[in-house]
């Protein structure tokens, strides 16, 4: 081998070794882009969702809720945070549909929206009120009718 094949070789090498180095960096940015934006969506949805509860009536939640106690200004106000809030449900459950987010977040939020449909208040609000007025993808509505009809199962 020539002194020049010898420096070539060392150049082919040193190329090698430098795009390695460059192609593992360029995995570590990706994935860490990546991470960052799961994160900011994340981020959004819960400032979301924390917009809608702050909304509601405090007393949402508990069993003797019940919209017609409340005025007509509140009950109107509560009747449109309560469409936020089920348009977020959906919104939600088109991303896991679609797969476009991970099955730990969408398990994290079904069990939100489970837990939230157990409550009086979201059951009337789904029932009464947004179901009738509202139009939802036929999944969604499925969806939310088959947590429904559990959660009326387990109450038996």
């Amino acid at each position: 081998m020539s002194f020049n094949d010898g420096v070539q070789l060392s150049i082919a090498i040193g190329t090698g070794l430098a795009s390695i180095v460059v192609l593992i960096t360029l995995i570590f940015t990706i994935r860490n882009f990546s991470k960052q934006l799961k994160l900011n969506f994340f981020s959004e949805y819960t400032k979301r969702y924390q917009e809608i509860i702050l909304n509601l009536p405090s007393n949402i939640y508990e069993d003797n809720f019940d919209f017609e106690k409340l005025s007509p200004h509140k009950k109107e106000k509560t009747i449109k945070y309560m469409r936020i809030y089920f348009d977020l449900c959906s919104e939600e459950y088109f991303l896991w549909k679609n797969k476009n987010i991970d099955k730990h977040v969408w398990k994290e939020w079904e069990s939100g929206i489970k837990y939230a449909l157990s409550k009086k208040g979201f059951k009337d609000g789904w029932n009464n009120y947004i179901n009738i007025s509202t139009i939802y993808h036929k999944d969604f509505t499925e969806f939310i009718t088959e947590i429904l009809k559990n959660i009326e199962n387990k109450d038996l």
